[in-house]
This record gives C-alpha cells, sequence and structure tokens, in this order.
C-alpha cells in the first residue's frame, strides 16, 4: 500500500467514524424532539457552546502554548466566520430544523444531496470535473441512502416547506464547513478549529436563543440525550470529519459519512424493533461497496 493510498483508507475510516457518530447522534435527536419536543434552536444552541468548550479544553490540555494561535493571524477572520456562520451553525440548525418539522429519515436523505453540491462547486469554480466512474459511485451511494431510510417507500418521507428548505440547506452547509476549514486545519490542529468554530457559532446562536430558556421538561434523561447530541454527535463527531478531510477529498469523505443511515438502522433494530429486510440489506451493501469503490477511484488519481 503506498503512502496516497494509506491517507486515503485514514481519511475514509475517519469519515466512516464521523457518519456512525452522526447516526447515533439522529437517533438522540429524534427521541428527544419526539418525547420531549425540545426546540431545534435551542438544540443547537445548547450543543455547539458544549462541543466547543468540550474541544477547547482538551486542546488547551494537549498545546497551551498554541491555545490561541488562530486568532493571531487576521487573515483567518474571513474564512473562520463563513466555515463558521454558514458550514458550523448552518448545519447544525438547518438538519434539526429538519427533523423537527418531519423526521430524522427526511432530514438525513436530503442533507446526503449534499455531494451534488460539491461536484457542482468544482465544477463551476475549479473546473475540475470528476471521474465518470466517481459521479457513478456518489450517485450509487445516495441510492442506497435513500433505500437504507426509506426501504424504496416515498410514503416515509415527510415533506412540508419548512422542512424542504432546511434540508436542502443543510446539503449546502456541508459544502462549507468541508471545504472552509481546509487551509485553516493544514496550518492548526482539527481540534483547535472545530472547537473556536463551536464555541463562536454557539455564542451567535444564543444570542438568537439561549440555553437558559429551556422549553422542556429537564429530567435524567432529556439532559441526557441532549449531552449525547452534543459531545457525540458534535465535538467527536465533527472532530473526526475534520481529520478525514486532511487526507480525502469532500466528496469521498461526504459518501463514506454514509455510514450514519446504517448506524442509524442498525441501532433501530434493538431500540425500536425495526425489522432488516431484503432492500435494507441490500441498501447497505450498496453504500459500503459504493464507499470502497469510490476511495479506491479517488486512490488511483
Amino acid at each position: 500500500m503506498t503512502k496516497t493510498q494509506r491517507q486515503i483508507f485514514k481519511g475514509t475510516l475517519y469519515a466512516l467514524v464521523a457518519g456512525c457518530l452522526w447516526g447515533v447522534s439522529g437517533i438522540f435527536g429524534q427521541i428527544f424532539f419526539s418525547t420531549f419536543h425540545g426546540d431545534a434552536l435551542w438544540v443547537t444552541s445548547f450543543r455547539l457552546i458544549v462541543a466547543g468548550f468540550f474541544l477547547l479544553f482538551i486542546s488547551a490540555m494537549q498545546k497551551p502554548m498554541n491555545f490561541f494561535d488562530i486568532w493571531k493571524d487576521k487573515s483567518n477572520l474571513p474564512v473562520f466566520l463563513v466555515y463558521t456562520v454558514f458550514g458550523v451553525f448552518s448545519v447544525q440548525f438547518s438538519y434539526y430544523t429538519c427533523i423537527q418539522f418531519s423526521n430524522s429519515a427526511t432530514a438525513t436523505i436530503l442533507q446526503y444531496i449534499s455531494p451534488v453540491f460539491i461536484l457542482l462547486y468544482f465544477a463551476i469554480f475549479h473546473h475540475k470535473f470528476p471521474k465518470k466512474k466517481s459521479i457513478f459511485w456518489v450517485f450509487l451511494a445516495m441510492i442506497g441512502v435513500f433505500l437504507l431510510i426509506t426501504g424504496g417507500n416515498v410514503s416515509k418521507l415527510s415533506i412540508n416547506p419548512i422542512a424542504l428548505i432546511s434540508g436542502i440547506l443543510a446539503a449546502i452547509a456541508v459544502v462549507f464547513y468541508s471545504l472552509a476549514p481546509f487551509n485553516l486545519i493544514a496550518k492548526y490542529s482539527a481540534i483547535s478549529v472545530a472547537g473556536w468554530g463551536f464555541l463562536v457559532a454557539g455564542i451567535g446562536s444564543n444570542i438568537i436563543h439561549p440555553v437558559w430558556q429551556v422549553n422542556y421538561k429537564i429530567s435524567i434523561e432529556s439532559i441526557a440525550l441532549v449531552l449525547g447530541i452534543a459531545i457525540v454527535g458534535t465535538a467527536l463527531a465533527f472532530l473526526a470529519w475534520l481529520q478525514a478531510i486532511k487526507y480525502v477529498s469532500p466528496l469521498v469523505a461526504t459518501v463514506a459519512a454514509a455510514t450514519e443511515p446504517i448506524t442509524s438502522v442498525l441501532i433501530s433494530i434493538p431500540l425500536f424493533g425495526l425489522k432488516l429486510n431484503f432492500v435494507t440489506g441490500f441498501a447497505m451493501v450498496l453504500v459500503v461497496v459504493s464507499v470502497i469503490l469510490l476511495s479506491k477511484a479517488e486512490g488511483e488519481g
């Protein structure tokens, strides 16, 4: 295995881990909204603040002398703000708004059209057109995601105008948080970039909806769910994601993160009594094979 192939393997693995963590977080989110009827913006404010402090604490422990390095170069500010506002905040809020007004299946499927926007971005702004076989594996993976979540039954999708718009915005936000921090994580650690991004986005979100304005019943279960969303589905998942895009293209990382719905399905089997049928099993194989072959295609240059 060449150095390039090892890097692609490592990046794909990080993206797979990020997808699994997002899958767990999605289940937490659906349980929270269906049981406690919380507000998407409150969840966004809470998870960003908690995740930001969590990651920055680790960053300070690892490299205390470099803690404020990202702020010392003013040229970082425009890119950092784009990453924070249009990437971090937008994807969090849009995705959970879509779940709140529909369900996790609808939100996940709409978010997973993001590879199309990534392909369009590189084609329009960089005149970089992917190989035909890469496009084929991307769309095959998207078909797998659709079949996995719906079982081929479109009636499982709940589309209202707010859910549709927020889901598409979440997909576009994926492009921003995938591409914007690339140069930043090359100069600074991924944990520092993610930590500061979450904290700044969380402060902005709290101006709109402060975390102390709680509109649901506080209990051990509700707190455990929102902490799970903040730590597992935000801090750890996005850290794994930033590590992934250090080694592979955002396109490969996004497709590889399709383990999110696979994880949701696997967890739903014991948790909600979901029955695994032929279509679901076929969809899982389709996603996994597509990810492997797309990663292999990138390794070939």
